[in-house]
């Protein structure tokens, strides 16, 4: 659950949104909609911390994750699919990384053995040796085929390339996922793929898309952003949209 009390956001001159009271609950599927330059991309940043309001709370409960999926896949053109998805929980990662080095290192050494042992625990406590089999069932699940997992990623089209990247969102097993156009420049068998294992997603799902198709399958609620306040509707997009006379 997200706690959101008299929050206020400007950007300069410009307000953005004032005074919103909300409570986001768990395993609803929000759309983010509104006008250009109402504020939906900062209201994301707002929520990940990259942005601070200028007024108000926003609470989010420590035990909780969020992911992000950052459509970043320039970073990743020379880095292996699977290794990709894996570093979507860092602490996991940099763990197996230096047990790796270790491996290749002088095991004679007490101070090496002793450190290796303790990566393997912390591995172990991580759930990092199931790890792979995970990661290679999310790409699966995305349509990236098991001869693609130990290829970099230039290797595959734009589209796919965003699979990656919610495989790698979706491996963290957030709380919270935030999504920012994520079916943008995608065919429609990606954006298939996509709505598909979002909507087997079981956390809060908090996304802006101009694709009223895709809004209308996945959303479950929709925040409406004005200058006045955010409104929460309880309903789906089309309920939204016949609220508003849009046909």
């Amino acid at each position: 659950m997200i706690s959101i009390n008299q929050l206020s956001m400007a950007y300069g001159e410009k307000l953005l949104f004032y005074d919103v009271n909300l409570i986001l609950s768990s395993q609803s599927r929000y759309a983010l909609v509104g006008a250009n330059g109402a504020g939906k991309s900062t209201f994301l940043k707002l929520l990940t911390g990259a942005e601070q309001p200028i007024a108000g709370t926003l609470s989010i409960p420590k035990t909780a994750s969020v992911g992000w999926l950052k459509q970043d896949q320039f970073r990743y053109e020379n880095t292996l699919i699977i290794d990709i998805v894996l570093q979507g929980k860092p602490v996991l990662w940099q763990a197996m990384q230096e047990k790796d080095k270790l491996l290749q290192s002088d095991l004679h050494n007490e101070k090496n053995i002793n450190r290796l042992g303790k990566l393997e625990e912390e591995i172990a406590r991580l759930n990092g040796y199931s790890a792979h089999a995970l990661a290679a069932k999310l790409l699966m699940g995305l349509g990236i085929q098991l001869e693609y997992h130990e290829k970099p990623l230039s290797t595959l089209s734009g589209g796919f390339k965003l699979r990656v990247l919610l495989a790698q969102a979706l491996f963290q097993e957030p709380d919270i996922l935030l999504l920012d156009e994520p079916t943008n420049h995608l065919d429609m068998e990606s954006i298939e793929s996509l709505n598909s294992a979002l909507e087997k997603f079981t956390g809060t799902l908090i996304f802006i898309s101009h694709d009223r198709e895709f809004v209308s399958s996945l959303a479950t609620r929709v925040l409406e952003m004005t200058p006045d306040g955010i409104n929460d509707f309880k309903g789906n997009y089309e309920d939204y949209l016949q609220s508003q006379g849009i046909g």
